[in-house]
């Protein structure tokens, strides 16, 4: 007997069992789309089991895009197969980002008769490779902060002590007037030096306890120094504002910072609004603001009407010498510096923005307030079916945010169905009217908008429930929104407990929208 062709056979006769266990999702599907061969590993990903997707079209679930799907045939009928990366969703609709390996299948006759596709799910892959890049980048830009304030240090305590030195000895006034712009100078590279260090370190915050009367004075001098007449300042202090730890001062340069990048951006007026209040936050919240630990905080929130700034650039506006601004018009450590004491006083800043629609930005700080107290003798963190089944469907672009509100909501008993864009929430609703009990939306969506969608959900059913979020105030999209007869608004970032209660009111109260 023939030991190769012996393996042969044996490998042909558990070729099927081989794919079934395979760790990649493999899928054959013909050239109309139809599912042939959907193995175990693409029923844990996807969801659906082999007898109830075969012959099943995939267009939906494999290739979101159809301009996406033209360009992957047309490749693979020229070379025969096709490498890259997919959106795709699952039964729940959730989305996956998917790494394929495609192959053309012919016939006999030469003529493409199917595709076979190896998926490997790259979602959990990838978050953790984002943000182990963004810990990275921070590292690094601390690292490279820190020696480069360390050599400059060296070079300039020469210059001041030598500086003080000769004004003590030289006499002729105009020496002494070149020494002194040596010396300040000197002082201003001491300055950069400062505010390096502080971005490596974070500036030790005081141990003061800060109140709502000192806010109130550091917004005044904000408006008397800073802002000018062509730009109108509306402040807003809770009345409850909680305590917090702190140094005043600092807090002060913090809120200086802050005022002078939204007067930057205003160049011909508008209006700048600073506002104080209390939060609370818990562990959903962690998902929405990485660097939030579950507790309670003070909240600071500077929104601009501005130009506001383009999304490429946003993670990186905090960085040291980063700036958008002319050589001789700034240092770019405006942000870094509020940062760094941010970040001294156990805290951590969100910036939000689009173009043309202002910038927000959000400054949270730990607060003197016990979480218990705040709670007082409200029922623990959820009651888990208080949902009853009910359908929710979300639409946000951002895929953390919607796996979020979908966990959040879920853990209520809640039915979910998440989106990325208003035009695919448009058409499952369209196809599920009578079951979504309500629509939570985002505002900013990329083909189809927050204010677009719900103009279409109330043309399909006047009597829509809708629940909107957003991530900084948009007053000309929130009122378009509210002219079409929306009630209900949430503002991110916001607590499972926020979303819950909010949407609760919603589901099960009569008559609101």
């Amino acid at each position: 007997m023939d030991l190769a062709s012996t393996s042969l056979e044996f490998l042909a006769d558990d070729f099927d069992e081989i794919l079934r266990l395979a760790p990649d999702a493999v899928i054959v599907h013909d050239m109309t789309n139809r599912v042939l061969y959907w193995n175990a590993s693409a029923e844990k990903v996807y969801g659906w089991t082999a007898e109830e997707i075969k012959g099943y079209p995939i267009d939906r679930i494999c290739y979101l895009d159809a301009k996406e799907r033209e360009l992957v045939i047309s490749k693979m009928r020229d070379s025969g197969t096709w490498e890259g990366e997919l959106r795709q969703i699952d039964r729940n609709g959730d989305e996956h980002l998917v790494r394929c390996r495609q192959r053309l299948i012919r016939n006999q006759s030469g003529e493409p008769a199917a595709v076979i596709s190896f998926n490997t799910d790259m979602t959990e892959f990838r978050k953790l490779q984002d943000a182990e890049k963004r810990a990275h980048h921070i590292r690094s830009s601390s690292l490279l902060a820190g020696g480069i304030a360390h050599d400059l240090n060296n070079a300039l305590a020469p210059i001041m002590l030598s500086s003080a030195m000769l004004k003590r000895i030289v006499q002729e006034p105009k020496a002494l007037g070149m020494i002194s712009m040596i010396e300040k100078c000197a002082g201003r590279g001491a300055e950069l030096i400062s505010h390096l260090l502080a971005f490596e370190r974070g500036k030790r915050a005081g141990n003061e306890i800060i109140r709502t009367t000192q806010i109130e004075r550091a917004i005044r001098r904000v408006s008397e120094d800073i802002i000018p007449e062509s730009i109108e300042l509306r402040s807003e202090i809770q009345t409850d504002f909680w305590d917090f730890r702190g140094d005043t001062a600092e807090i002060g340069k913090v809120f200086r910072y802050l005022a002078e990048n939204a007067c930057e951006a205003m160049p011909e007026g508008g209006v700048l609004s600073i506002s104080a209040g209390n939060r609370l936050f818990d562990e959903n919240y962690e998902n929405l603001a990485p660097e939030a630990k579950a507790g309670t905080y003070v909240a600071f929130v500077f929104v601009d009407t501005g130009g506001g700034i383009d999304r490429g650039i946003l993670d990186r506006v905090a960085e040291p010498f980063f700036t958008t601004k002319e050589p001789s018009q700034g240092s770019g450590f405006g942000l870094s510096s509020a940062q760094a004491i941010i970040k001294g006083h156990g805290g951590f800043m969100i910036i939000e923005s689009e173009i043309d629609e202002g910038t927000s930005v959000s400054v949270f700080i730990p607060a003197e307030m016990s979480p218990s107290k705040v709670k007082g003798s409200a029922p623990p963190f959820a009651i888990r079916k208080e949902g009853n089944g009910k359908l929710i469907l979300v639409a946000d672009d951002e895929l953390f945010i919607r796996e979020t509100i979908k966990r959040t909501l879920e853990d209520r008993g809640y039915d979910v169905i998440i989106t990325q864009d208003g035009t695919e929430a448009l058409a499952i609703y369209a196809s599920r009217i009578d079951e979504i009990d309500l629509v939570v939306t985002n505002v900013e969506m990329p083909f189809m908008d927050g204010p677009s969608l719900c103009r279409a959900l109330f043309k399909l059913k006047p009597e829509v429930k809708i629940l909107v979020s957003s991530g900084h105030k948009q007053p000309q999209k929130v009122a378009e929104i509210r002219d079409c007869g929306v009630e209900h608004f949430l503002a991110k970032p916001y607590t499972a407990d926020n979303l819950a209660d909010h949407v609760h009111e919603i589901v099960f109260e009569t008559g609101k929208s």
